[in-house]
């Protein structure tokens, strides 16, 4: 996979990454945005909608901010190994990308 969604860099903090892409572009972005947009076939479902989707932050908000185990899928993706929960999606570096985009703060 090549340019703008192209993960290049994670840097994980405590309670956030900052994730780095092909074209420059660096946004932080905090564990629980990219928990509650898993694309696992347990989290998508709970998505669908404005309200499914709020009830669902709701919920994992409500669990403890944690670090997760973080592991390369290919040249394309990150598994999130969350203690807590989910642990089963894939997020792909497109993916992670519009998370970046409608929930980071680009640095």
């Amino acid at each position: 996979m090549e340019g703008r969604e192209s993960l290049t860099d994670l840097e994980r903090g405590d309670e956030d990454c900052v994730l780095r892409f092909a074209d420059g572009a660096a946004f932080t972005v905090s564990y629980l945005a990219i928990r509650c947009r898993c694309q696992c076939a347990k989290c998508k479902p709970r998505q669908e909608n404005e309200q499914r989707l709020l009830e669902f932050e709701e919920e994992v908000a409500r669990l403890r901010v944690e670090k997760p185990k973080a592991e390369p899928v290919g040249h394309y993706g990150i598994i999130f190994d969350w203690r807590t929960g989910c642990s089963s999606g894939i997020h792909s570096f497109s993916h992670l990308r519009r998370v970046a985009e409608e929930l980071g703060i680009s640095l």
